[in-house]
């Protein structure tokens, strides 16, 4: 018997596909998922909801993947300026270069960026969760002076900016990013040690 989290599951996969393909202005959407998912238009309902629901459930689905991908680079136990470099950088690149939002900002910024920026809010705590288990976790001396909520709140919107606006300086070259974060956040972060 199918598990309602599995035909959740195939609705979203079959939503980006349509989405990918330029679905987010079509009245037929749901129609559409059905069909790819192999489920009914009441199922789609059901188990997602309306397109405002499908769109929340797949940002949630993307921001959950991200923060698994990024485990590893957590793990590799850097002084904290780079780690955070490095998982600053992965974030920004991640975020410029998704397909699924980049498709979305392109066909249907209304739809996706008051998550970002009104509703910035709802991922940041999901990242919060995250981060600041981690950082209880694996405590070390040079973090920076900072309020751990502080910082991670810091780091999101630093990152949101980076991913959702451009600026003086191209930060689509993974180099001139890395060099950009290390450059900004050196000077505002002093560690516990020298601080």
């Amino acid at each position: 018997m199918t598990q309602p989290h599995q035909i959740r599951a195939r609705v979203l996969a079959a939503a980006e596909e349509c989405l990918l393909e330029g679905g987010f202005g079509s009245a037929r959407l749901h129609s559409t998922i059905a069909r790819r998912a192999g489920l009914s238009r009441p199922t789609v309902y059901k188990y997602v909801g309306d397109q405002d629901a499908i769109v929340s459930a797949l940002i949630l689905r993307e921001v959950t993947a991200l923060l698994q991908e990024l485990e590893p680079l957590l793990e590799r136990n850097l002084p904290f300026i780079e780690g955070l470099v490095d998982v600053m950088a992965f974030v920004v690149r991640h975020g410029r270069e998704h397909r699924l939002l980049q498709a979305a900002l392109r066909d249907a910024p209304e739809l996706v960026l008051p998550w970002f920026t009104t509703h910035a809010d709802v991922l940041m705590e999901r990242v919060a969760s995250v981060a600041l288990a981690y950082l209880k976790e694996h405590p070390k001396d040079d973090w920076p002076n900072i309020e751990p909520r502080f910082l991670v709140d810091a780091s999101c919107r630093m990152a949101l900016s980076l991913i959702f606006t451009n600026g003086l300086v191209d930060v689509s070259d993974p180099e001139v990013l890395r060099r950009y974060l290390s450059d900004f956040l050196r000077p505002v972060m002093p560690s516990r040690s020298r601080g």
